[in-house]
């Protein structure tokens, strides 16, 4: 038996489908995978821990509760996913005896050390203790870098499986939005955009999927603002679905405040889907305006799903299908987290 087969790994994070997707992306390269989150999962063995930090004495015990679990399942790496309270309890519990990676998502490493001290203090002592700190986009390195010095952070992303990808298939007049239906992704403002842009081309459709505490406001927009047979809300659908939808819509619109690299940017641009995208970073990590997609201009997705119509859909999809096969695939990006674990000692 190798010695990476000997190892044992201690993944902490939300309970996601991030977290989960990544599990499935490394969980071969150990012998045994423990998983510390905040709510009930089906995936791996876990122990379910509160990370609410409004009560010092459940933080407490929610550290001493991570200190327990290390003593017992005697990890020989730890996993982090953000430096926000999930960062910061693993710190405060690890107390540095066991090699920690960190990954940043993105929101806490730009947004949340924004909201005062306390925060700014939190992600700063999640980032410091960490062995090694990925991020899924050079500008989220640069961040890292203002919160704590020049600390090395390897760049990687979660990768999307391309084995079975095609881009052979007919595409549909239909524009595709999967974000989560909270403030930060914009939905409404989507819904605005693709009812101007509808009026102007009623043979095509807006499909919205995936669901938040703004569903039902934004169901309501929507039929006060499309005509009800040009937009569909399709909720959480299973990846077989959702790919089916990507390979269908000739668009793909995502327009968040704030991101690091998304997946689901990553599957448009797999699936021949056209990007249009905000002017983030991240986005220009991966989008140039114009050629393989569009970034989103003074907030007006009418004028830029018109953008993208003049945009050649082949040429896209040949460009990006190229982009994901060389820095956006899951073989790829395992490699330079499993080479990070080599170097957990």
């Amino acid at each position: 038996m190798s010695n990476n087969q000997k190892k044992k790994l201690l993944l902490i994070g939300s309970a996601s489908v991030h977290v989960q997707n990544y599990y499935n992306l490394v969980r071969d390269y150990f012998a045994e995978v423990m998983v510390v989150t905040n709510e009930t999962i089906d995936y791996c063995p876990h122990t379910k821990v509160s990370f609410e930090m409004r009560n010092p004495l459940k933080v407490y015990k929610s550290i001493q509760a991570i200190k327990k679990v290390i003593r017992e399942f005697e990890p020989d790496i730890i996993h982090v996913h953000q430096a926000n309270a999930y960062g910061y309890f693993a710190s405060m519990a690890n107390r540095r005896r066991v090699p920690m990676v960190l990954t940043t998502w993105g929101s806490d490493v730009l947004l949340l050390p924004k909201r005062g001290f306390l925060y700014r203090y939190i992600v700063n002592k999640s980032l410091r203790d960490a062995d090694f700190i990925t991020a899924d986009a050079h500008y989220m390195a640069e961040a890292i870098h203002g919160l704590i010095g020049k600390k090395e952070v390897t760049i990687a992303n979660f990768g999307i499986e391309i084995s079975s990808m095609t881009t052979r298939h007919q595409k549909e007049k239909i524009i595709y939005s999967n974000r989560l239906h909270q403030d930060l992704y914009n939905i409404d403002q989507i819904i605005s955009g693709s009812a101007s842009f509808l009026k102007e081309h009623s043979d095509w459709s807006l499909t919205i999927g995936a669901n938040g505490n703004n569903t039902e406001a934004l169901k309501a927009q929507a039929k006060a603002e499309i005509h009800e047979n040009q937009f569909a809300f399709i909720g959480f659908v299973t990846a077989d679905v959702n790919r089916a939808h990507y390979l269908k819509s000739s668009i793909y619109i995502s327009i968040p405040n704030s991101d690091g690299t998304a997946i689901s940017l990553l599957e448009a641009m797999a699936y021949g889907a056209i990007p249009v995208v905000s002017d983030l970073p991240a986005n220009r990590e991966w989008i140039v305006d114009g050629e393989n997609g569009i970034i989103l201009r003074d907030r007006n997705v009418e004028e830029a799903l018109g953008r993208a119509l003049e945009l050649d859909e082949k040429d896209v999809a040949q460009r990006n299908a190229q982009i994901i096969a060389e820095r956006g695939s899951k073989e790829a990006n395992r490699s330079i987290f499993l080479s990070l674990y080599d170097q957990c000692q």
